[in-house]
C-alpha cells in the first residue's frame, strides 16, 4: 500500500541501491525518507537488489561488528601465544592504550630529565617507583571502566581478569622504565634500585585498594612512600646522595621486599574483594 502520491524515479532508487555514496547529502536524505512511507518504492527497490550484496552487506556488517580490527598490543600478544580472548581483555586496558602508553613514557622521561639536571639517580629513583602505581590506578580506578557494576556479571571478572591486568601493565611499566634508566648519569647497580619500591607499591596498591578505591589506596602509598624517603635522608643529616640514602641501601632492599611480599600474601587472603574493584563504592 502506497502512502504518497509521488515517486523517486526509477535511476535514483537505482543508485541510491547500489551506490548511495553518489548522491549528496540532501538527496540521499529526501530518499531514504521518502522510502519509510512509500511501500511502492520500497519494492521496487528490493527487486533491484542482487542476493549477492545483500549477502555482501550482511557479511560486511557481521564482520565489523563481530570481529573487529585488533589493536596493535592485541596483535602483539596474539603473536606472543596469548589467546585472543584473553588479548583482548589485556589489550582493553587503559593504562596499556596509546593514551596510557604515552603517559607512562612521558613519566619516565620526566624522571629521567630531573635525573641528569641534578646529575644524579636520586630523583628518578624516587620518581621511578611511582609509574607504576599510576598505570595500576589507571587500570583500576572506577573511572576506567565505563561499565561500571555491570562488568561484575562478565564471566573473567574480578581476582583473575585483575591479576593478569595488573601483570601487564606493571611489566609493560617496568620495561619502559629499565628502557628509560640507560640515560641515568651513573649506569650502575644502585640505578635498579627503584626495582623493588616499585613492585611493592604496584603490589601494596592492588592489597590496599581491597578496602579502599584504588586511587585513594594509591594517593596514601604515595604520601607514605615520599615521606618515607624524605624522612630517611633528613635524618642522615643530608651530607649522602638520595641514591646512597637507607631507603635505598639493602635495607631499604629487604624492606621493599618484604613489603612486596606482604602485599601479595593480602590481595591472595582478599581476592574475592577484587569483584568491587573497579567498580563504584
Amino acid at each position: 500500500m502506497t502512502n504518497t502520491d509521488w515517486h523517486a524515479p526509477p535511476d535514483l532508487l537505482a543508485r541510491f541501491t547500489h551506490d548511495p555514496g553518489a548522491l549528496d547529502d540532501m538527496t540521499a536524505a529526501s530518499v531514504e525518507a521518502h522510502l519509510v512511507v512509500c511501500a511502492d518504492c520500497r519494492g521496487q527497490m528490493t527487486a533491484a537488489v542482487s542476493p549477492d550484496l545483500v549477502t555482501t552487506s550482511w557479511d560486511a556488517i557481521a564482520d565489523r561488528i563481530d570481529q573487529p580490527r585488533p589493536a596493535l598490543l592485541e596483535r602483539v600478544l596474539r603473536r606472543i601465544g596469548v589467546g585472543s580472548g584473553l588479548g583482548r581483555l589485556l589489550a582493553a586496558t587503559p593504562a596499556l592504550q596509546g593514551a596510557g602508553l604515552l603517559a607512562i613514557c612521558v613519566l619516565a622521561a620526566g624522571a629521567v630529565v630531573l635525573s641528569l639536571t641534578a646529575d644524579a639517580e636520586g630523583p628518578f629513583l624516587v620518581l621511578a617507583p611511582l609509574v607504576p602505581l599510576a598505570a595500576v590506578v589507571a587500570s583500576f580506578a572506577p573511572a576506567a571502566d565505563p561499565g561500571g557494576e555491570a562488568g561484575v556479571a562478565t564471566p573473567m571478572h574480578g581476582a583473575g581478569l585483575v591479576i593478569r591486568r595488573a601483570i601487564a601493565v606493571v611489566g609493560i611499566t617496568f620495561g619502559v622504565l629499565g628502557a628509560a634508566a640507560l640515560a641515568l648519569p651513573d649506569l650502575g647497580p644502585a640505578a635498579a634500585a627503584w626495582l623493588l619500591p616499585a613492585l611493592a607499591l604496584a603490589l601494596g596498591t592492588l592489597a590496599l585498594g581491597t578496602w579502599l578505591r584504588v586511587e585513594v589506596a594509591a594517593g596514601v602509598l604515595t604520601g607514605a612512600w615520599l615521606l618515607g624517603v624524605s624522612s630517611v635522608w633528613w635524618l642522615a643529616g643530608h651530607d649522602v646522595a638520595l641514591a646512597d640514602s637507607a631507603a635505598f641501601s639493602v635495607t631499604g632492599q629487604i624492606t621493599a621486599l618484604a613489603v612486596a611480599a606482604a602485599a601479595t600474601t593480602i590481595a591472595a587472603t582478599r581476592r574475592d574483594q577484587f569483584a568491587t574493584l573497579e567498580a563504584s563504592r
